[in-house]
């Protein structure tokens, strides 16, 4: 007992802590937990609560008991094909038939009602206090019900089976009155229009009275009306045993009418039982296919099958494609509900590439950079696909607050175990806003790492270096870190090349001389303008020679190989100054000796 108090404690804890919701622990228990509960029930509580509580739990352990059978829950005592041999008999059959297609629309309105009860109470629940037991046994008695009432209705549609086949195997024996069953059939044809007029009579009597305000007249007319409805159900009931009975007649002799009188029982039903009229058409018409199947075959049954017949088969596919297979948080998923999910994502797949095929068409007629055309394509890929995601969700029918909730639930995890992807996602964002770097930029990260921008996404951009190798780095570290666009704004780039000439040169020679090589090398990516213009400058007077910068400008995609465009100035640089027999020192360095001893100055001598 104590052990038991302790797990309820621990539930009601839990689900303070977690807030209010549905405790699950009590809709899935067993018949043992719900007798311990009951044992270990408040005593001090008010007596009305104390005894609502106890006989919910009574109900709860005999539906407990019951799903915990393995027995199937039966509704009458068929198991097996019955041995049919009159009409009479086959009457009969057909008279549970309809009981058991009525008691199965029945259940079905049950369970549509605890559904709603359960709606209610779950509101009831998260709005209130979730360790409120009354509320939660509620829960767990409908819940439960609506799982017994569910297997009641499968155990009933095994019987309908068997009737079927039952029906099927036993027509070829049946001596049918026809004559007698179509005077029946007809005479409580007769008999129920005098019913509906004799209740229309009645209703327009009460209207009267209305006006006169005479209520005791108008309880005895209501009564009257009661009694007359009880009498039109069964009518009705009779009435279709025996257009059943007239159906399997000219089913058994293989008529052509039969398909025209099956039309009119649909009719009669439809007209008859307008709040039951689904449930009804449905059974009967999968038992009729099942016997002309049986009985014609299925070539002549298709023949046979008219526009409307066509149109039934249409809908038990629609009925088949939207029946639930399986629940997501209390909605039910169907077949229908996802195919039209797929088809969405597939659309959205498809208008996505349809965007992206327009905005580079767009970029080749308006002169679109590579880079603006990148943002447009990867913003609008990511915008149609969320909006596709959520369409589809909205589809299936799944409530987008829930959603909401779990993913305020996992929040904090997907905040530290996410950090870096949300974040690298978040900066390529800025990149592609402010448009710092862009597609066909050339960019230096750190010494070793350089190279052109060949793509930018959503969590790191790919720069390929001269080398041809393609280094991928995240969005946060160009964000964060220090990045030398060399391209930016233009292709223009200012190279300093380096050199040095022996002491007793003139500098003002050197200055002309590299400058008129420079003019004269050819080089197109030379580039010159009122501001930026080639100069040679005299830097120092180092140990060894006097050193000089060449500064020229380059403009096109030679900035991209400063290598190359040193090289090749400097190669220029040397050639100039050996022709004009300027000498380009190296590295000297002299030796004075002071003193020697005598024995090294004589083996010198020798």
């Amino acid at each position: 007992m104590l052990k038991l108090r302790l797990i309820l404690l621990f539930m009601v804890v839990q689900v303070l802590l977690m807030g209010a919701d549905v405790n699950k622990t009590i809709v899935s228990a067993n018949k043992d937990f719900y007798l311990k509960l009951e044992k270990s029930l408040d005593k001090n509580q008010p007596k009305d609560i104390l005894s609502l509580q106890k006989t919910l739990l009574k109900k709860l352990e005999t539906l407990s008991s019951n799903l915990e059978s393995n027995k199937t829950v039966t509704v009458s005592s068929i198991t097996t094909l019955p041995s049919i041999t009159n009409q009479n008999e086959y009457k009969q059959l057909f008279v549970k038939y309809l009981n058991d297609i009525l008691q199965k629309d029945s259940y079905n309105r049950e369970i549509l009602k605890s559904q709603k009860n359960l709606k209610s109470l779950k509101k009831e629940i998260s709005d209130a206090n979730a360790s409120d037991l009354t509320k939660q046994l509620f829960y767990a008695f409908y819940k439960k019900q609506i799982d017994y009432l569910n297997k009641k209705i499968s155990s009933i549609d095994k019987e309908l089976e068997i009737y079927q086949k039952s029906f099927a195997n036993s027509l070829h024996n049946i001596s049918f009155n026809n004559k007698k069953n179509i005077e029946m059939s007809k005479t409580y044809e007769k008999s129920l229009k005098k019913i509906n007029s004799k209740e229309s009579e009645l209703k327009l009597k009460i209207e009267r009275l209305k006006l006169v305000d005479n209520n005791r007249s108008i309880e005895n007319l209501k009564k009257q009306i009661n009694q007359l409805e009880v009498q039109k159900k069964d009518l009705i009931h009779k009435k279709l045993v025996y257009d059943f009975l007239i159906f399997s007649k000219l089913l058994q002799d293989k008529k052509e009418e039969l398909f025209e009188h099956e039309s009119s029982i649909y009719k009669f039903i439809e007209n008859h039982y307008p709040n039951r009229y689904e449930i009804l058409e449905d059974d009967l018409s999968q038992l009729f296919k099942y016997m002309k199947k049986e009985i014609l075959g299925f070539i002549k049954t298709l023949e046979g099958e008219s526009v409307e017949d066509i149109k039934e088969q249409l809908l038990d596919v629609w009925n088949f494609i939207n029946r639930p297979i399986f629940n997501i948080n209390d909605t039910p998923i169907s077949i229908f509900k996802i195919i039209i999910a797929i088809i969405i994502f597939i659309i959205g797949f498809f208008i996505s590439k349809a965007y992206k095929h327009y905005i580079r068409r767009l970029a080749l007629n308006k002169n679109m950079s590579e880079s603006t055309q990148t943002l447009l394509i990867n913003l609008g890929h990511y915008f149609i696909f969320i909006v596709t995601f959520f369409i589809a969700l909205n589809v299936l029918g799944i409530d987008l607050s829930s959603i909401a909730l779990v993913a305020g639930a996992l929040s904090v995890g997907i905040g530290f175990g996410l950090q870096n992807i949300i974040s690298n996602f978040v900066s390529g964002i800025i990149l592609m806003v402010e448009r710092s770097i862009r597609i066909g930029d050339y960019i230096e990260i750190d010494d070793n790492t350089r190279g052109r921008v060949i793509d930018i996404r959503m969590r790191s951009i790919i720069v390929n270096t001269t080398s041809n190798i393609d280094i991928i780095i995240p969005n946060q570290s160009l964000v964060e870190n220090r990045v030398i666009n060399w391209s930016m704004n233009d292709k223009i780039r200012r190279f300093e090349i380096p050199f040095g000439v022996a002491y007793g040169t003139s500098p003002e020679k050197v200055i002309e001389i590299v400058l008129e090589a420079v003019k004269n090398s050819g080089c197109k990516s030379i580039f010159t303008s009122k501001d930026r213009y080639t100069k040679v400058v005299m830097t120092e007077m180092a140990d060894s020679s006097i050193n000089f910068e060449l500064f020229v400008w380059i403009a096109g995609k030679d900035i991209f190989y400063p290598k190359s465009i040193t090289s090749k100035f400097l190669i220029l640089i040397y050639n100039a100054l050996n022709e004009h027999g300027i000498e380009i020192p190296f590295p000297q360095q002299d030796i004075h000796i002071r003193s020697l001893d005598e024995s090294i100055i004589s083996s010198i001598k020798k």
